[in-house]
C-alpha cells in the first residue's frame, strides 16, 4: 500500500499535513500548550518559548509499544549505548507521567523497518542547511504508523548523541522544536554546535508536562500531570 508521509512543519500555527515533505529537526538552528483548562498548572520555571516548547499535533498513540532498531554497520556499539541512555531517560520520564508509552531496542537491522510503532536510526544527509537530525512519519493506509531517524555523520560526540536522540524522541512524542529556549532548559533546544549539543539528556519537568498535557487533551486521562521539583 502506498504510504501516506505525514509532516510537521513548525509556522505560526502548528499542524498535521498529508503530502509534503517530512519535518526536518535540528538542535542547531534558530527559529500554548495543548492543555484545557481542567489541567493542573503548568510549574512555574515552565515559560514557552523561554524555558519549555511546546506541542505538536502528533504523537505516539497511548498504549504504544514502540520498537527502536538501528541500521546495521551505522553506528558502534559506544554509540547505541549512548543512544539507549536517551531512550532510558525517557521511560524513566514516561513512567512518571503514566503516559503508557514505552520504548525498547530491537537491535540491529539490515533496512529499515516498516512494522508499526517502530523506528528506524540511520546514518545520513538530513535535508536542510545545517540540519543535524532529521525525523520522518509514515502513516500506511493499513493503519500502521512508523518513524526513520536520520542522524548526521558529523555529530560523533557521545554525549551530543545523547542529546540529539532525546530530541528525536521528543519529536515523537509531541514535542515542538524551541530554538529560542534556554540551553539546558529543554530536550528541544538548540545545539551550541555539531558536537555540543543543548546541555540536556533527559526530559526536563516542562517536557514531561506538554507530553502529559498532549495525552491528557487528546485522549483523555491517559497521562498524569504531577511533575516533581529537583533540588
Amino acid at each position: 500500500m502506498r504510504p501516506f508521509l505525514y509532516s510537521l512543519m513548525i509556522v505560526s500555527c502548528l499542524s498535521l499535513l498529508l503530502w509534503v515533505r517530512p519535518i526536518k529537526t535540528t538542535a542547531r538552528e534558530r527559529g500554548d500548550n495543548n492543555s484545557s483548562s481542567s489541567l493542573s498548572a503548568m510549574p512555574k520555571q515552565c515559560r514557552p518559548g523561554k524555558t519549555s516548547t511546546e506541542a505538536l499535533g502528533w504523537r505516539w498513540k497511548p498504549y504504544t509499544h514502540v520498537r527502536l532498531y538501528y541500521l546495521k554497520n551505522n553506528f558502534s556499539e559506544a554509540e547505541v549505548n549512548a543512544f539507549s541512555r536517551a531512550v532510558n531517560n525517557w521511560n524513566s520520564a514516561l513512567k512518571e507521567i503514566d503516559s503508557s508509552i514505552v520504548f525498547t531496542t530491537g537491535g540491529t537491522r539490515e533496512s529499515v523497518s516498516e512494522d508499526n510503532a517502530s523506528i528506524t536510526v540511520m546514518r545520513g544527509i538530513p535535508k536542510g542547511k545545517e540540519r543535524l537530525g532529521e525525523i520522518k512519519f509514515y502513516s500506511m493506509s493499513n493503519g500502521v504508523e512508523r518513524m526513520v531517524v536520520v542522524i548526521s555523520p558529523v555529530v560523533t560526540d557521545l554525549d551530543a548523541l545523547t542529546s540529539l536522540m532525546a530530541h528525536e524522541i521528543g519529536h515523537s512524542l509531541g514535542l515542538a522544536d524551541c530554538y529560542e529556549c534556554k540551553r539546558g532548559t529543554t530536550t528541544m533546544a538548540a545545539f551550541r554546535d555539531n558536537n555540543k549539543g543543548n546541555d540536556v539528556f533527559e526530559p526536563s519537568e516542562c517536557d514531561k508536562y506538554v507530553v502529559a498535557a498532549g495525552y491528557l487533551s487528546e485522549h483523555g486521562a491517559q497521562a498524569r500531570l504531577s511533575p516533581t521539583t529537583r533540588q
